[in-house]
């Protein structure tokens, strides 16, 4: 995914506004940007349905659990309905480049990589923004817990890992998880 944070650095490095393509092995390129850097869903050559955990179709403007895609133009591998667990949110507005495509938002990621807690879905958005926002971490691992998560830094400086924690805690009780406990340790 492109994450705001990702987006505004690169923007402001270059001065330049950054499009979203969307692709996949099954379906191509899903979506591409126009020259406002607005992404359009490639209708012409596919079918996308934003649906939720159920398959019911979610509203417009509405964040989709996944997608089924409909390919119109592989005879080779014809799907029909093929489901994948990206999450999407189709937009109800028309582009000011004149393209009558769907625009859609950026996508969030995928549903394989949500957390959930008594039923309520965390997206790994939560953990990836404030840990990729410190230059020091070169990789991590999320590990979710009963209450919470464990997570392993593997860092090139100092990173102050009791504010991370925090960071996190508090935007794990921000999406409604009770006393989330977060642990963070340094690894080689």
């Amino acid at each position: 995914p492109l994450f705001p944070e990702a987006r505004r650095a690169i923007e402001d490095t270059w001065g330049v506004p950054v499009g979203n393509w969307w692709g996949s092995s099954e379906g191509g390129a899903m979506a591409m940007p126009c020259d406002l850097a607005r992404t359009h869903l490639s209708d012409d050559l596919l079918m996308i349905e934003a649906v939720d955990e159920s398959r019911r179709p979610v509203p417009t403007g509405e964040r989709s659990a996944k997608i089924l895609l409909t390919n119109l133009y592989n005879t080779t591998l014809p799907l029909l309905r093929y489901e994948i667990t990206d999450e999407v949110t189709i937009l109800d507005e028309r582009c000011p480049c004149g393209s009558a495509f769907r625009l859609i938002g950026d996508i969030q990621g995928r549903l394989d990589d949500t957390f959930v807690y008594d039923g309520r879905p965390i997206n790994a958005h939560v953990f990836r923004s404030p840990l990729s926002r410190r230059s020091e971490i070169v990789e991590y691992q999320v590990r979710q817990t009963h209450r919470g998560v464990a997570i392993q830094v593997r860092c090139t400086g100092r990173v102050d890992t009791e504010a991370l924690a925090n960071e996190l805690a508090a935007a794990l009780a921000a999406l409604g998880l009770d006393e989330p406990e977060v642990t963070i340790s340094m690894v080689d």
